[in-house]
């Protein structure tokens, strides 16, 4: 069976983790490239997109949505943005304001570490490490990413090659790969299975 203990361990890894702030690096490319056709604030949202607001977001990033956290290679906004300029569906439209390579780098590389919108900025210092604990049901834990960014969420179980991670600051679940983890944090994942 698999647990949402990916998904979680996944979710830290963006939020703590993460080399792409959304802040920083995301949205400014959002709002250079897409807003003009994808905004609630300017009245358009062509194909039912708007990339503006957390709530539109909200139903653009999810599993299923346009952008699939951690599968950037099934993620239809980047696909739209990688088509080549002669096809119907590139996004931004034939001779509008194409991304840069960087920029698509940098939207891949969001997408691949789960797409957080409140990723980036500073990281706590690594823990010491510890013994791997199962987790405990509904328990407050720290998670350690594989370059020593730690945050604190409840272990939802494993999915697959992931974690499953409810976060303690926000009530988010995300789906954390395992290989984003630090040894000790795989070890926690595993032992609670």
């Amino acid at each position: 069976m698999k647990s949402p203990l990916v998904t979680a361990l996944a979710v830290i890894s963006v939020v703590s983790a993460s080399a792409v702030d959304y802040t920083k690096e995301i949205k400014p490319i959002l709002t250079q490239k897409c807003y003009a056709c994808h905004a609630v604030s300017k009245g358009k949202e062509k194909g039912d997109v708007a990339l503006d607001t957390p709530e539109k977001l909200a139903e653009v990033i999810k599993p299923g949505g346009h952008i699939i956290p951690g599968d950037p290679a099934k993620s239809t906004l980047l696909i739209s943005c990688k088509l080549p300029d002669d096809d119907d569906d590139v996004m931004p439209p034939k001779g509008k304001n194409r991304l840069t390579e960087t920029e698509i780098k940098t939207l891949e590389t969001w997408i691949q570490e789960g797409a957080s919108l409140t990723a980036g900025g500073s990281a706590s210092a690594p823990a010491a490490a510890a013994p791997a604990m199962a987790p405990s049901e509904g328990a407050v834990q720290s998670w350690t990413s594989n370059d020593g960014k730690i945050i604190q969420a409840t272990f939802m179980g494993l999915q697959g090659d992931g974690v499953l991670l409810k976060m303690a600051a926000n009530g988010e679940t995300f789906l954390v790969p395992l290989s984003r983890l630090s040894p000790e944090s795989q070890a926690q994942a595993k032992a609670g299975k």
